[in-house]
């Protein structure tokens, strides 16, 4: 049976799907937008886009140095470009002291949505930041200066060892790291010794980076609810700056502590052999037994 409907309901009904079609396009670019942004953050702990180098390269004009296709592929496994010999890759990682990018095996569109994000920062001209980042390290000359502070580098230690509670509660660095200086204990043994951690990420932007935006899964889940706030990240960088500076564990110090282990064996064998010599050579019994022979 052939039901005939009337062209006023066809009408009506065409103009709600042209509102759902029109609807659904409009919120898909207004996502897409919005995810470049927020997907973006798991990368700030190593980038920037126009501050200066991080653990990575700043990100600004990188479209312009580099093409769609290559970014895409990078961002999903630079490692892979890296040992297929990709000579851009390569000199990458030579460049940032072989520092493993982790692989983000994201969805294409997601990954379209991080580098458009990235383009929108894009500036007028051909220096590809290079304006930019001069700039940004005259800033971190001046931010340095303002923060190098003893009440910094007293307070950043205080909450390194957790002698001072994180404002949002969040776990003392010490229970999972170690730092060597002079007023340190023994930290945990979880994660990487951080004493030469300020000149193997870069310096202040580097701490900077992973302190703000950790990059690292345990360390992301530990102060995902109880973030470090800006001010104790500062004085954690100023901590972790004098612990790298004044890194008291040095060459000669490591010579005259494996000296004195080595003294200390040849002591303790000393008296081990002292006390073997001592020892019950035959069983309780003999003695006894030889007395009756008698």
């Amino acid at each position: 049976m052939k039901i005939d409907i009337g062209s006023s309901n066809k009408r009506k009904w065409l103009v709600i799907i042209g509102i759902i079609v029109a609807t659904l396009i409009f919120n898909t670019n207004s996502v897409s937008a919005q995810d470049g942004e927020l997907l973006f953050q798991q990368c700030r702990a190593c980038h920037s886009i126009g501050q200066g180098k991080l653990l990575g390269p700043d990100l600004l004009d990188v479209g312009k140095r580099r093409d769609a296709v290559w970014m895409k592929n990078f961002i999903k496994s630079s490692q892979t470009m890296v040992k297929i010999g990709d000579a851009q890759a390569v000199e990458l990682f030579e460049e940032y002291n072989k520092l493993v990018m982790i692989d983000y095996n994201l969805p294409d569109a997601e990954i379209n949505a991080i580098i458009k994000y990235i383009d929108s920062f894009s500036t007028e001209g051909t220096d590809n930041g290079e304006a930019s980042s001069s700039a940004a390290d005259s800033l971190a000359a001046v931010y340095l200066a303002t923060i190098d502070t003893e009440g910094n580098r007293v307070r950043g230690k205080e909450i390194f060892m957790g002698e001072r509670n994180l404002k949002n509660g969040g776990t003392a660095c010490i229970s999972c790291h170690h730092v060597n200086t002079s007023e340190s204990i023994q930290g945990g043994l979880l994660a990487i010794d951080l004493t030469k951690s300020f000149s193997r990420n870069g310096g202040l932007p580097g701490i900077k980076g992973i302190l703000e935006f950790p990059p690292y899964p345990a360390m992301k889940d530990a102060y995902q609810h109880a973030a470090i706030t800006e001010e104790e990240s500062i004085q954690l960088q100023v901590f972790l700056m004098h612990a790298d500076e004044d890194n008291v564990i040095s060459e000669s110090s490591l010579f005259d502590l494996v000296k004195q282990g080595i003294i200390g064996a040849m002591i303790l064998l000393v008296i081990i052999s002292l006390v073997w010599f001592k020892r019950k050579k035959r069983s309780v019994n003999y003695d006894i037994i030889q007395r009756q022979r008698r």
